[in-house]
């Protein structure tokens, strides 16, 4: 078993770099109640008590880092973000491994998930100090994914995503060294326009 870390302990990554196609504009961009939703998940990152904060930003990288503009985060630009969410993972975790001292857990984000909320980042920081576990996973529409804490041990394994190799073949790679807390929301993200109207329905 795993010693227990402290809740604040944690670092964030949020991939934010992709170009949204299937929507037809950028969903960082997207705003709720006058915020927009990579403002508002970096926000609930920075609540939650994680620091440093990386965001990985690609497509329109210059227009929607203003997002950030009043918060403690870090811009990481993924040059290569055509190739998949994997390879903006890839890029935040080799910003974060050179933090000195290092974190000793990182909580992945996305940008899309706007049911996401300040109390189940806090619910994942919880359960990996109960547990030990290697990853805390969220569990929506009967599978486990993110938001998603990974201890330091897996940092060499996430530095190793590429392409649209990600978090979920990782978590599925652990399973049996993986502990989840019960995020149902987390099954609406944003991808299309019929996503969107749903929404605001």
């Amino acid at each position: 078993m795993y010693e227990p870390v402290s809740e604040t302990n944690c670092a964030a990554i949020v991939l934010a770099a992709g170009a949204s196609t299937r929507l037809g504009q950028p969903k960082q961009l997207l705003r709720i109640d006058d915020e927009s939703l990579l403002h508002r998940t970096v926000r609930l990152a920075e609540e939650a008590g994680c620091a440093p904060i990386f965001v990985v930003l690609g497509f329109e990288a210059e227009r929607i880092r203003r997002e950030l503009n009043g918060l403690n985060a870090r811009v990481v630009i993924n040059s290569n973000w055509k190739s998949g969410m994997g390879s903006s993972l890839h890029f935040g975790v080799e910003a974060l491994v050179k933090e000195v001292p290092l974190p000793q857990q990182v909580l992945l984000l996305l940008s899309d998930q706007p049911k996401l909320s300040k109390h189940t980042l806090l619910n994942l920081m919880r359960k990996s100090a109960e547990t030990g576990s290697l990853i805390v996973a969220s569990s929506y529409a009967e599978k486990l994914g993110v938001p998603a804490l990974f201890r330091e041990k897996l940092y060499p394994d996430l530095l190793k995503s590429d392409g649209d190799k990600g978090a979920r073949e990782l978590i599925q790679r652990y399973q049996a060294q993986t502990s989840s807390i019960d995020f149902p929301e987390g099954v609406f993200d944003i991808d299309t326009v019929q996503d969107l109207e749903r929404f605001k329905a």
